[in-house]
């Protein structure tokens, strides 16, 4: 096979990956992946027990990284054809179509999605159709944390961060869905972040805004959520925050270093403010009982998903359950750039009220 054979070969097979952007974090998360599978001589996303999250992220990497080992084998052959040197031709060509022999088989076997297509648009993956579908997904879950914990927990936490360092970051995890993630500043799809701004409005009015990190390159997610609450009745961490908005001028950016460290720093409060459970305080566990109040206050759907930074109003299912949520007052509002998509939560409504009528028959 001639040379430029081989490179039009390897440059039909690196399109068949769209284009996408990644952060940094995840670019070196698909490269590591990548090289073990590469090392592994094994590039099936599917392996023998693999969790769905696991496959997902082998699948990424499997395209993301072929894609790129496959453009810089490109470029060293053209390169070395434009100094014409002949022998290193001859070996980047080989090692080129060796690449190309082992990676495109892979991406037949795992077709790259098209840049636009939705993740509920998408073919059934094949760890859905393997005998890995019968796996508990979901059982580290922090939604099951939920059930063991005591009445108004959250609020004996609040009780306990009195000067606490993070007090601030505590307050907007108790008033809100945001992940720790979207504490830390850095590039969203809409461009840099701060962190989470707090506005107070007026007296009754205090707004807070975010930029969600989970968004799939700018596809997906909300790409601003704005919640608005009564600081007067939402309880005493909008009270504080409301308080320290007012003292900033009406205007207050809460940033964190370090996800981590908040997350290390809230299991010690954790333990300190309910040392009767065995279960360990986290961001995220927090996370999930706002949403699952956030479902018992406005019945799920748009609202919730838009809190929670979701495309979709499925999303909210994987999530805390509403017979664990408290009804929240002073929640005047929730807001996003990008409507979620919703009907899902409806049809689950709709359905639920079938099964009752065909019951009483």
């Amino acid at each position: 096979m001639h040379v430029a054979e081989i490179i039009e070969r390897a440059r039909a097979c690196s399109l068949l990956v769209p284009d996408r952007a990644v952060s940094e974090q995840t670019r070196e998360s698909y490269q590591k992946e990548f090289t073990r599978m590469w090392q592994s001589r094994n590039l099936d996303p599917l392996k023998e027990g693999v969790a769905l999250d696991t496959y997902y992220h082998r699948r990424a990497a499997l395209h993301y990284g072929g894609k790129l080992v496959l453009e810089g084998l490109i470029d060293q052959c053209l390169a070395a054809r434009e100094r014409q040197d002949t022998a290193m031709v001859r070996d980047w060509a080989r090692k080129l179509l060796r690449a190309v022999e082992r990676i495109k088989p892979a991406f037949v076997l795992e077709p790259p999605a098209p840049l636009d297509a939705l993740p509920w648009e998408r073919p059934t993956s094949r760890w859905h159709q393997c005998a890995n579908s019968d796996r508990q997904r979901g059982a580290n879950s922090k939604k099951h944390v939920l059930p063991s914990l005591p009445e108004a927990w959250d609020d004996r936490l609040w009780a306990a961060a009195g000067g606490w360092k993070y007090r601030e970051a505590l307050a907007l995890h108790l008033l809100t869905p945001v992940r720790p993630e979207e504490l830390v500043p850095g590039r969203r799809p809409t461009g840099w972040s701060h962190g989470v701004t707090v506005e107070l409005r007026s007296s009754n009015c205090l707004a807070i805004t975010f930029a969600p990190v989970k968004s799939h390159g700018g596809l997906y997610g909300t790409e601003i959520t704005t919640i608005t609450v009564d600081p007067t009745i939402a309880g005493d961490a909008a009270a504080f925050l409301a308080s320290r908005s007012a003292a900033a001028g009406g205007h207050l950016v809460n940033s964190t270093i370090s996800k981590n460290a908040v997350r290390k720093a809230l299991a010690v409060l954790g333990g300190e403010a309910l040392p009767e459970i065995n279960e360990t305080i986290t961001p995220y566990v927090i996370r999930n009982q706002v949403i699952a109040d956030l479902k018992t206050t406005f019945g799920g759907g748009e609202k919730v998903a838009a809190a929670a930074g979701h495309g979709t109003d499925r999303t909210q299912a994987k999530y805390g359950r509403v017979q664990h949520g408290r009804k929240r007052k002073g929640y005047l509002g929730i807001t996003s750039t990008r409507k979620p998509s919703v009907g899902n939560v409806e049809r689950v409504r709709q359905l639920a009220e079938i099964k009752k009528l065909r019951r009483r028959r």
